[in-house]
């Protein structure tokens, strides 16, 4: 009996994932494979995304409630926003936390993991990618070439970049980077590309978006043409998060997750210490408790130094 109701809650949380992710699949642009051959570099396109400090009120960002931030990038200005919860001590650490794919409002999964009622040991920011002010523009606008999907990333983090600048200015006793699905990524190429945070704990997420893309395209039988050895080329980014030290990275996953499948992204976490929780993808977005516990036990074991 055990078994069955076992297989049975297996069943309901891949069926919810399948659901939304046929929804996703059905929505990508055919431009994003028709764009490989135009496509800059990710670092490219990250040296020419720039926070505009004129249109930015940098001295508000460590204020409570939610601030924009204007970016000047080569798909030209983009205004994002942050979400920003501070401890009551000037000194406590900075939790920068980054959202899902095309979760709208960005803050939806941040407000689960920390309602404003409990207090927190951490300042902690809630982070909002480009493209992500309504349902349609993730998918329409972000996936419309490699390098939108690039210029996502890339906002994000000098958004990232400056928020922990401004936090660690005014006694931030250093900084921690988190994020779910897509923003477990993000977070996995900050402290891959620039190396300043004491941990990095990306939840239901690998670095190896070109993993996932091809495992949806094969769950739906989506032609793609693009080879998988192409799609790795561009949209994986295992190489830049291996320089992330291994005693800093705190991995958890889904064991029943079909965006990123356990099966294909343990192995990518080999050095680290990974956690696995019984549930799907949207499922473990839902019941959040096993994500916060998560945080919460990685923040305990750092060093208070």
């Amino acid at each position: 009996m055990f078994s069955l109701n076992l297989n049975l809650r297996q069943t309901m949380v891949q069926q919810i994932d399948k659901a939304v992710l046929f929804g996703l699949n059905y929505r990508v642009p055919d431009s994003l494979e028709n764009s490989v051959a135009e496509a800059p570099s990710f670092e490219d396109v990250l040296a020419q995304t720039t926070v505009d400090m004129r249109k930015t009120a940098v001295y508000h960002l460590t204020a409570p409630g939610e601030h924009a931030i204007t970016l000047q990038t080569p798909h030209g200005e983009i205004v994002c926003r942050v979400q920003v919860r501070p401890a009551v001590v000037p000194e406590a650490p900075l939790l920068l936390f980054h959202h899902g794919f095309n979760e709208y409002p960005y803050t939806n999964t941040w407000r689960r993991l920390f309602p404003a009622a409990v207090p927190l040991p951490v300042h902690t920011v809630c982070v909002q990618a480009p493209f992500h002010d309504n349902w349609q523009d993730p998918t329409q606008i972000g996936f419309a070439s490699v390098q939108n999907v690039y210029q996502i990333f890339a906002g994000s983090l000098r958004i990232m970049e400056l928020v922990q600048r401004q936090f660690e200015a005014e006694g931030a006793a250093y900084t921690v980077a988190s994020g779910v699905s897509w923003g477990g990524i993000t977070s996995l190429l900050y402290e891959g590309l620039l190396q300043q945070t004491r941990a990095v704990i990306p939840m239901l997420s690998s670095p190896n978006l070109a993993q996932v893309i091809w495992d949806i395209s094969d769950l739906f039988n989506r032609p793609m043409q693009l080879t998988q050895a192409e799609l790795h080329q561009y949209l994986d980014f295992t190489a830049y998060c291996e320089q992330c030290a291994a005693d800093r990275v705190f991995p958890l996953l889904g064991e029943d997750d079909l965006f990123f499948r356990l099966e294909n992204h343990a192995e990518l976490f080999a050095e680290r210490p990974l956690v696995t929780i019984p549930a799907g993808h949207i499922s473990a977005m839902w019941q959040s408790a096993p994500m916060r516990d998560h945080i919460l036990n990685t923040l305990a074991q750092l060093p208070a130094m």
